[in-house]
């Protein structure tokens, strides 16, 4: 199912971060910050280790992880801003200056990944139904040992979580850099209706990354179910769910214990290898 286009994920940041008052007895909850791998070192230890043959990211931005990458890869963002070279040694990479809605409907993948996608990394605009779309599109052309990761579902308070990033409207301080928008709701949606999935969050810096094995291209439960879903999630807050709750039923996992080769590679193939 292919709804319309996502916006670009750079719309929403501001030229300069705000000063605001802070008040310190409504801040929310500043314990759980992730102290584990840095989320881009993290991905960068993948590349190194899983060897992947094809890469696909969606909201390049930067390039930062892009370059990373030493394999035949595909790259989607409204509006690319790079720093230094992403491109490396890499002999073959497609640069698809469009949001992923249109990429997957103007496109079609197999042309470069004919095999399918050995991992892709998911880091568009941070509303939940975008990602949700950018999620079951690529399925569509995973196989069995696919690994898909997403950024930024597990923030750390609920001031980041908001739909709007309100940069000037924060209370806290150390965190109002960070927006994670509500993509924290891929965690109890995928829980419910794809409970055949294996899904991990790990306690990355800033924000997480959730990593996902066992997927299935033939599934359609997701876009079959894409309207009741969005309409069921569209209006709750993390505040509305709870982030105590949140945490509870979604425990991150060290990223430190799964960091080295041998354990990331048993972590990745769950397993298997």
């Amino acid at each position: 199912m292919l709804m319309k286009d996502s916006q670009p994920k750079s719309w929403w940041r501001p030229a300069h971060w705000p000063k605001i008052k802070i008040n310190l007895n409504k801040i929310d909850s500043a314990r759980g910050f992730h102290r584990g791998i840095y989320y881009r070192d993290y991905l960068k230890q993948v590349h190194e280790v899983w060897k992947p043959s094809s890469y696909l990211e969606i909201g390049v931005e930067s390039g930062a992880t892009l370059a990373f990458a030493e394999c035949r890869s595909v790259a989607v963002d409204p509006q690319f801003r790079f720093h230094g070279n992403p491109i490396g040694r890499r002999a073959e990479t497609h640069l698809f200056q469009m949001t992923s809605d249109a990429f997957f409907a103007q496109r079609n993948l197999p042309t470069f990944f004919p095999e399918g996608i050995d991992f892709a990394f998911l880091d568009g605009m941070h509303h939940f139904e975008y990602l949700f779309r950018d999620f079951f599109n690529t399925e569509r052309y995973s196989h069995k040992k696919t690994i898909v990761a997403l950024h930024d579902c597990h923030p750390t308070n609920s001031e980041m979580a908001n739909r709007e990033a309100n940069y000037d409207r924060r209370d806290d301080a150390t965190t109002r850099i960070w927006w994670t928008g509500d993509v924290w709701k891929l965690l109890p949606i995928l829980r419910e209706f794809r409970p055949d999935l294996d899904v991990a969050v790990l306690d990355c810096p800033p924000t997480g990354l959730v990593i996902i094995r066992g997927l299935d291209p033939t599934s359609d439960v997701l876009s079959n179910a894409y309207g009741e879903i969005v309409g069921r999630y569209r209006d709750v807050t993390l505040q509305d769910f709870g982030i105590e709750r949140f945490r509870k039923e979604f425990p991150t996992k060290s990223s430190t214990d799964v960091f080295q080769p041998a354990a990331l590679v048993n972590f990745l193939s769950n397993g298997e290898h």
